[in-house]
């Protein structure tokens, strides 16, 4: 059955949406329907009260011809926050998966369950997600393609989707597919997708700040003004390093938290 609900708006970045909370289903045929009334036209972040919500909860957009979509929905003190638009219906599931290569006290383990659960990656095997091993560049732009609901499924090779919609938006010149990426350049690709917003200050205090890449200075000063790109624990940034998939993890949900 599905429920309807008008949030009531008022100045606040996240409306609550004004209803009784639910429960995430594991099976998407026993998931609660919500849909939402707004004015027409309007597009806000509304927080759904789900019970016991974890990183895995997620809200699946139920498109008009039947076809669904994992949203970037964001974990919140209640539920789950995510932007809808009026007349949007959802169903909220529980879209958590363990990994053996992935204990529960693994340094990454939430951020990977974040990116697991919305879909943006994939496991490598039916149980592992090789949280340790380095990512190319065609995977990177795959992930921020389906960051975008892009369809990366589509074209020859698994990567095409991705590499396009990049090169289309600026965020890559399409070359050196197989290279491995480096912090620096991880963090220049989500400047480049988020507009290449102004940056003030400096890099911050440590100690191998020389280490970055003159083209990259304004993405790391951006990601690291904005908590998006850490430290590695030892007073470096290690901006030539390549980026883990763990690594990649945290600073995508990170970044799509901002």
């Amino acid at each position: 059955m599905t429920q309807t609900f008008a949030p009531t708006f008022r100045n606040s970045s996240v409306i609550v949406l004004p209803m009784p909370e639910v429960s995430a289903s594991k099976d998407p045929e026993t998931a609660p329907l919500i849909t939402v009334d707004l004015p027409d036209g309007t597009s806000v972040r509304v927080e759904i009260p789900v019970r016991d919500a974890g990183t895995g909860t997620v809200a699946v957009l139920i498109r008009e011809d039947g076809t669904e979509q994992i949203l970037l929905g964001l974990p919140s003190e209640n539920g789950i926050s995510v932007i809808l638009q009026d007349g949007d219906t959802v169903k909220i599931t529980d879209n958590h998966k363990s990994f053996a290569d992935v204990p529960e006290d693994y340094w990454g383990a939430e951020a990977i369950e974040f990116v697991i659960a919305r879909e943006i990656f994939k496991g490598t095997g039916e149980d592992t997600f090789a949280p340790e091993s380095s990512m190319t560049r065609a995977m990177i732009l795959t992930v921020l393609a389906r960051c975008e609901g892009v369809d990366t499924a589509a074209g020859g090779e698994w990567y095409e989707s991705g590499v396009q919609w990049a090169v289309e938006n600026g965020i890559s010149d399409g070359t050196d597919l197989n290279a491995p990426v480096t912090r620096e350049q991880l963090v220049t690709m989500l400047y480049r997708y988020a507009g290449e917003p102004e940056t003030a200050g400096s890099i911050g205090s440590f100690s191998d700040t020389s280490a970055v890449s003159s083209w990259a200075e304004d993405a790391v000063i951006w990601a690291v003004e904005n908590g998006i790109m850490e430290g590695m624990g030892d007073g470096m940034l290690k901006p030539q390093e390549a980026v883990t998939r763990a690594q990649v993890a945290a600073i995508l949900q990170r970044f799509l938290s901002l």
